[in-house]
């Protein structure tokens, strides 16, 4: 059975940790799994949660106060992984006790590709990441006929050598899409994700609920975000089709975002997008999702 490494990035994630890390242990009893969380706000005490629910030579804990994003910590932990594989994991999942032991058995199957990991949130069950016409992307739901188009950040299993070989997660786009980002990425090389038959309860939203400013930078980054996820992995060709699209999908999500009280961040977040886009661009030269890669996602159909 190969190692395999929970990757979990925490902010603000003390008292739930302090709910969801028991699980994971007893979920973990008896199998070659470790842990390794990058803290990106660690005056909160998750430190002292990890300490009291794990032996020390089972876990990693880096610590940043500077908070320099999921994206960014994914990375940093992923980095001192070494070898096997890695589940992502958010600090506001439950595992059953038998989840790892049903990951390890997923990997050995196939150890050579992603996995996407069911989440059950907002009384719905998806898995993965799926292409919608107006957000760009969504999460997929677990009934849809097509597998996911990637694995979503939250749940996600990936052989180590392959998340670094492909840059890992873009970190410029802080949280939110850097799992589509990679997504697209990863469909537009060949590599297609498997669905697991493995939904695990998920809060959601834990890190930003009840705080106002931080639901206005959600906004701003989910604005920014969608364009550059289209900018940097989008053929030229793709692009001018999308772009009608994205732009019609923008004047409704601004309708409600007003509702919401939200209009100004996401504004600001479309003219960041713009802006950087180009940039973003550069910094990725590998193989974009086309129009081909487009037909073909959506006229496949399969299990998983």
């Amino acid at each position: 059975m190969e190692a395999l490494t929970v990757v979990t990035v925490l902010y603000r994630s003390a008292d739930m940790l302090a709910d969801t890390l028991p699980t994971w242990v007893r979920s973990a009893a008896g199998l070659p799994v470790n842990f390794i969380f990058a803290d990106n706000w660690p005056e909160d005490g998750c430190e002292k949660v990890i300490a009291g629910c794990l032996d020390e030579d089972r876990y990693t804990y880096l610590p940043d106060s500077s908070n320099p994003g999921f994206a960014a910590g994914c990375n940093r932990a992923v980095a001192a992984v070494p070898d096997g594989h890695v589940l992502l994991l958010n600090p506001d999942v439950w595992l059953p006790e038998d989840a790892l032991a049903r990951i390890c058995a997923a990997i050995a199957e196939d150890p050579g590709v992603p996995i996407a990991v069911g989440l059950a949130m907002h009384g719905g069950e998806y898995v993965g990441i799926d292409l919608n016409p107006i957000s760009l992307f969504i999460d997929r739901p677990a009934g849809a006929a097509r597998g996911p188009l990637g694995p979503s950040g939250g749940a996600a299993v990936f052989p180590t050598e392959l998340f670094r070989r492909f840059g890992g997660f873009y970190e410029h786009l802080f949280a939110w899409g850097e799992d589509a980002d990679l997504a697209f990425r990863l469909y537009a090389s060949g590599l297609r994700t498997r669905k697991m038959d493995l939904v695990l309860p998920h809060a959601g939203g834990h890190s930003v609920e009840g705080d106002n400013k931080l639901l206005g930078f959600r906004a701003f980054l989910l604005a920014r975000n969608r364009v550059l996820v289209a900018s940097r992995t989008f053929t030229w060709p793709l692009m001018v089709f999308a772009i009608p699209l994205i732009v019609v999908a923008h004047c409704g999500l601004a309708l409600r975002r007003i509702r919401q009280g939200l209009l100004r961040p996401f504004l600001r977040g479309v003219l960041h997008g713009l802006r950087e886009g180009p940039g973003a661009r550069r910094q990725w030269t590998g193989a974009r999702f086309g129009i081909v890669s487009l037909l073909g996602y959506l006229r496949v159909r399969r299990a998983g």
